[in-house]
């Protein structure tokens, strides 16, 4: 009887092996090499946040402007003005995500793109106001 049991017991030893190696495997599937997966810097994720602000103010107020037939308020020439600062702040919040140690920099990257196309745009709508 001694036998049986300890046959068992080793076959429940080799099973939970078995899972123990192939959920490593799995692991080491997901992740690069073994590695964690590293998190999105969180001024990055910030300066993402802000582009998206940006970029939504500048289509209400292009659009509100093409509905109004460019007949709008002073709160839409407030918002046109704070739209560069927000960018500025975004472009600003990107450039030190750079610095975050051991992060994933794409969120990085995607709002200091976003941000800065959004001040040269901003800027190029001014200039054509002006002339």
């Amino acid at each position: 009887m001694f036998t049986g049991k300890q046959k068992k017991t080793e076959e429940d030893r080799e099973k939970e092996l078995a899972k123990a190696r192939a959920k490593q495997r799995k692991k080491l599937i997901k992740t690069r090499y073994g590695q964690r997966q590293k998190k999105h810097a969180k001024k990055g994720i910030q300066s993402c946040l802000l582009a998206v602000v940006g970029v939504s103010l500048v289509i209400m107020m292009l659009v509100n402007s093409f509905k109004s037939k460019g007949d709008i308020s002073i709160l839409y020439g407030l918002a046109g003005l704070m739209i560069p600062v927000i960018a500025w702040r975004g472009l600003v919040y990107a450039i030190r995500g750079f610095n975050e140690r051991e992060k994933n920099y794409i969120t990085c990257k995607i709002g200091a793109g976003c941000n800065g196309a959004l001040i040269f745009c901003m800027c190029a709508i001014f200039i054509r106001g002006l002339f």
